[in-house]
């Protein structure tokens, strides 16, 4: 992982294939439905720092849509 203060992360799995973490629900986040994971790590860390900026700053108004799957 690259940063824990954040709430969403980057983690890198035993295939060199990356996945955006939520660290709130502690799960693999997701977007429109879709897990985020089998990213490369340029992509990753991308998505990752969106989702922070538009997310997770204000952890509670965050629409159920773009909360990690079972959040």
């Amino acid at each position: 992982m690259y940063s824990s203060d954040q709430r969403y992360d980057v983690i890198c799995d035993p295939l060199d294939l990356w996945m955006v973490w939520d660290n709130q629900t502690e799960e693999p986040a997701s977007f429109g439905g879709q897990i985020l994971h089998g990213l490369t790590e340029g992509h990753a860390v991308e998505v990752a720092k969106i989702m922070n900026e538009l997310y997770g700053s204000d952890k509670r108004d965050v629409p159920t849509a773009f909360r990690s799957v079972g959040g």
